[in-house]
């Protein structure tokens, strides 16, 4: 189940939710800053994790150094 995290347009807190996808958005708009109580949330994107080998096997992928170009050497 993906892992969801907003930040409070108010004051800056984060918070986050475990979803199924097809509930996100219903979830989302019952969200409450526990620090200012607002509920003006945007959704943070974060990075995404993958894992490589065969499926019995979960061996982490090392890091590729970022960017969109192998190795991220494209100076963007």
């Amino acid at each position: 189940m993906p892992l969801y995290e907003y930040r409070c347009r108010e004051c800056g807190q984060s918070t986050e939710f475990r979803s199924t996808m097809d509930k996100k958005e219903s979830m989302a708009a019952t969200l409450k800053c526990d620090a200012c109580g607002s509920g003006n949330f945007s959704q943070v994107l974060g990075g995404v994790a993958f894992v490589q080998g065969s499926a019995g096997t979960k061996t982490p992928m090392p890091p590729s150094g970022g960017g969109c170009c192998s190795g991220g050497m494209c100076g963007l």
